[in-house]
């Protein structure tokens, strides 16, 4: 990596990139679906044979994942009306 993209890393990553991507619509949108991830695995998910679906901490990161898109849905359309 150069000089000039290293920079522009560093402009990304300050605090107006995570005041814009992680407001409260993502926060409670991870928290709700983190825990819905939790409870899918704790009644169905442990006793899977595939890989993904019987790791809590797959499944939570899934969860949370989804969560922070469905937030970021819900906050890109609020600021458009």
């Amino acid at each position: 990596m150069n000089i000039s993209t290293i920079k522009h890393l560093k402009r990304m990553i300050n605090k107006d990139f995570f005041k814009n991507n992680f407001n409260g619509f993502h926060i409670g949108s991870m928290l709700i679906f983190g825990i819905i991830a939790a409870i899918y695995w704790w009644k169905a998910g442990q006793f899977s044979e595939v890989f993904y679906k019987n790791k809590l901490v797959l499944v939570i990161l899934w969860g949370l994942l989804v969560g922070w898109i469905l937030g970021d849905f819900i906050s890109h359309a609020r600021h458009k009306d």
